[in-house]
């Protein structure tokens, strides 16, 4: 039979397991309460039953790329949305000769503009059968997306191992297609990069075939607000805004094997007192299905499952918004695991 005080432990930590990961301090607070709560908050063991539990890694702040031509001054290059954080606001710097593109299973992945025929990239865990959860130690890849020089109608796409530590040959296509800056979408074993609106593609990377494709966007009555990101089964989508309403979209297969695109949901939003005047789609997170608006008030969130709202940041001229999602528990707190990986691109 086992001792009252064993059954008390199950209990504790079964009580501490369900509390939430969206706010790591409450965490933090409960591993300062006594010396067996902090050794079982600082446990693997526990952590991996926690992880698994929430299953999702929240949201703890966001990296920014900003319109310099109508940025008045600097700002921090992380927004933390949470009281506790990983990184300070003022833990990455704000030199106006870089820009962040990707932010992906607890890395960063950075630009240098000396490279001008790199448009954009992505980084990804490269661990068989990971589940996603807790990357900072696993291997990890680099994609990056670029375009011969003035003239030549080549786009290419060559990947980086950190466990090689050596670069893929680089897969051509021919187009003339310009990648934006901006996040990239992962399906699978496929990334999708948003080309310029003139172009109104979307660029697809396999990262296991090393091939590259190229993918007409929905019609949407030349509007101009659309952004990629996960649809509702999984697959490739894309949310247009409208004045009234977001339109989702999903990337079908039919009978014949032809893929095409399908209107799949239309929500309908007051936007005015939502948002005051939305602006901007400018970011999205692939496994919560959130897209990100810009308006003159702030920077807002919005799941598309439950079409809750949150108000994320205060209003600055972003270009995107690269949300930066990973359990932050007791034992990262304490130091006894780095702090988020920042892979740099030149």
């Amino acid at each position: 039979m086992a001792a009252w005080s064993d059954l008390i432990d199950d209990l504790i930590a079964e009580i501490l397991l369900r509390i939430p990961p969206d706010e790591p301090a409450h965490l933090v607070r409960a591993s300062l309460v006594c010396k067996p709560w902090r050794r079982l908050l600082t446990d693997p063991a526990f952590l991996r039953r926690y992880r698994a539990f929430h299953r999702t890694p929240p949201m703890l702040g966001f990296l920014h790329n900003l319109d310099y031509h109508k940025a008045s001054s600097s700002a921090p290059r992380f927004v933390p949305t949470t009281a506790a954080s990983p990184l300070s606001p003022s833990a990455i710097g704000y030199p106006s000769w870089w820009c962040a593109l990707d932010c992906r299973h607890g890395r960063i992945l950075i630009r240098f503009f000396d490279r001008l025929e790199l448009m954009t990239g992505a980084v990804v865990c490269a661990a068989r059968d990971c589940d996603h959860l807790d990357c900072h130690q696993s291997p990890f890849l680099v994609v990056l997306v670029g375009r011969g020089d003035v003239g030549d109608v080549n786009s290419w796409a060559c990947v980086y191992s950190s466990e090689t530590g050596e670069w893929s040959a680089e897969a051509p296509i021919v187009f003339n297609l310009f990648v934006a800056m901006f996040p990239s979408l992962l399906v699978k074993d496929t990334l999708f990069f948003s080309c310029g609106y003139d172009d109104k593609k979307i660029l697809g990377y396999n990262i296991g075939r090393q091939e590259l494709c190229e993918i007409d966007l929905p019609f949407w009555d030349d509007y101009e607000q659309g952004i990629i990101m996960t649809a509702e089964d999984g697959g490739l989508g894309f949310v247009t805004m409208e004045p009234c309403s977001l339109v989702l979209w999903s990337r079908n297969v039919g009978d014949d094997g032809i893929k095409y695109w399908k209107q799949s949901k239309v929500i309908q939003l007051d936007m005015q007192n939502l948002f005051g005047n939305p602006r901007d789609l400018v970011g999205f997170t692939e496994c919560t299905r959130t897209i990100f608006i810009l308006s003159d008030v702030g920077v807002f969130a919005i799941e598309l499952k439950s079409g809750q709202v949150k108000k994320v940041g205060d209003s600055k001229p972003y270009i995107i918004v690269l949300p930066y999602m990973s359990f932050y528990t007791p034992d990262l707190a304490k130091g006894k695991l780095a702090h988020p990986a920042v892979t740099v691109m030149r």
